[in-house]
């Protein structure tokens, strides 16, 4: 693999045209997704509410749908763990639409509420509240009283965290501080609900909003910030060359986003921000290439020559780099779990087409850029000086001959 990119000459500029025809082709079919399924926004930026549950008992999926009709409701994790994930629509009002869904459904699934405590609901201070005023082990009201009950509740928390929802309650009593008199009270004045509420979050309208904006800023900005810094770097025909480079492989990731129906949230704009960056950075190397060349080879050489060599100079570490990150994407989406999967999918493909464009894309423009500008990219000496007559000996007197053999 080593001496595979080492002392070659692959005439890679020649595949720019291929390659301009085949990311035509990839982003189109992702605009014709587009048009068909139109914008899938993340609640960051569409507003709404995400509420993740788990059960102790299979999914009631149709006392789930019936309640909530207008609901996205999916399988979260694995089938094992019992979890949903909830997306309800936007709203037209500032309100903790979550937080209100969240309380209906505890109401109508947990109709023993009214009377008892819900340990798989209620957190460590509603308990806290109820072990100090009951009082099971006759600690008294001081404040070191409440800090022990503090203390039990906390623990019986933390236990249910560890394993995401209570399923009987020998897991609650088995909680470390837990006696047998707070024990018998727990089963006498608390029950187990049917699920435990893991995540809730709700983003108003006018927050979906902002967030729009600030992510196309941010992705628009990063990019003429690189192609400003190349441009004054080395010169406008490769910043301009970056740019166009960027926004290539940002609509690829883009493209494939909407071929996969995916969703557009705050995780995507991360990643394509990465991908600006990372998309760069091979390109900078390249062109560093092509201007450490042009000091220092004697030999007159084409733009074409001259990106082509830089190329092949540098494709060992371009290899060497992307493919270990390629190696990291691939073990997230295998193995990071549904949550990240667009994410990982997304640095993917922006890797793949940030390496292909270096190569590819970036000559493409450049030489497009050449040739419509009619400037003079070639390598070469001083050509302002008189030629240099080499000596033979003819042409060196005899005597004098003499005088330098002496």
């Amino acid at each position: 693999l080593i001496t595979t990119f080492l002392n070659h000459k692959y005439a890679l500029v020649k595949w720019r045209f291929s390659a301009v025809s085949f990311s035509r082709l990839f982003m189109r079919v992702g605009f014709a997704a587009y048009l068909k399924t139109g914008n899938n926004w993340g609640i960051d930026f569409a507003g709404g509410a995400t509420i993740t549950l788990r059960f102790k008992d299979p999914v009631p999926m149709d006392r789930l749908r019936a309640d909530l009709p207008i609901a996205s409701i999916q399988q979260y994790g694995k089938a094992g763990d019992n979890a949903v994930l909830i997306r309800l629509p936007e709203l037209n009002k500032e309100t903790d639409y979550a937080g209100q869904v969240v309380a209906k459904l505890n109401a109508d699934l947990n109709p023993q509420t009214t009377t008892k405590l819900d340990l798989n609901f209620h957190g460590r201070d509603r308990l806290t509240e109820l072990l100090s005023s009951s009082d099971p082990d006759a600690k008294g009201t001081t404040p070191a009283a409440r800090d022990y009950y503090k203390n039990i509740a906390q623990n019986i928390v933390s236990r249910r965290s560890e394993i995401g929802v209570f399923t009987n309650m020998s897991q609650v009593t088995s909680a470390p501080g837990v006696t047998t008199r707070i024990a018998g009270f727990l089963n006498d004045k608390c029950f187990l609900g049917a699920f435990n509420l893991l995540d809730q979050e709700t983003v108003g309208p006018q927050v979906g909003h902002d967030l729009q904006q600030k992510a196309i800023w941010a992705v628009v900005l990063s990019t003429l910030a690189m192609g400003a810094y190349l441009w004054l770097r080395f010169d406008l025909m490769f910043g301009a060359s970056a740019i166009v480079c960027i926004i290539h492989d940002v609509l690829m990731s883009l493209a494939f986003l909407m071929m996969i129906n995916g969703e557009f949230s705050l995780n995507i704009v991360a990643a394509l921000l990465l991908i600006v960056g990372f998309s760069i950075n091979d390109t900078v190397v390249m062109y560093d290439r092509v201007r450490e060349n042009r000091r220092k080879l004697k030999t007159r050489m084409t733009l074409e020559e001259q990106l082509n060599l830089a190329m092949n100079q540098t494709l060992s570490r371009t290899i060497l780099t992307s493919g270990s990150v390629v190696i990291v994407l691939v073990a997230l989406l295998l193995f990071g779990g549904k949550v990240i999967h667009e994410f990982a999918w997304i640095l993917l493909i922006g890797v793949l087409a940030g390496t292909y464009s270096t190569v590819t894309i970036v000559p493409a423009v450049a030489i497009a850029w050449n040739n419509l500008t009619g400037r003079k990219h070639d390598i070469s000496g001083p050509t302002n000086r008189a030629p240099v007559r080499v000596e033979t000996k003819q042409d060196v007197p005899p005597a004098q001959r003499k005088r330098r053999a002496g």
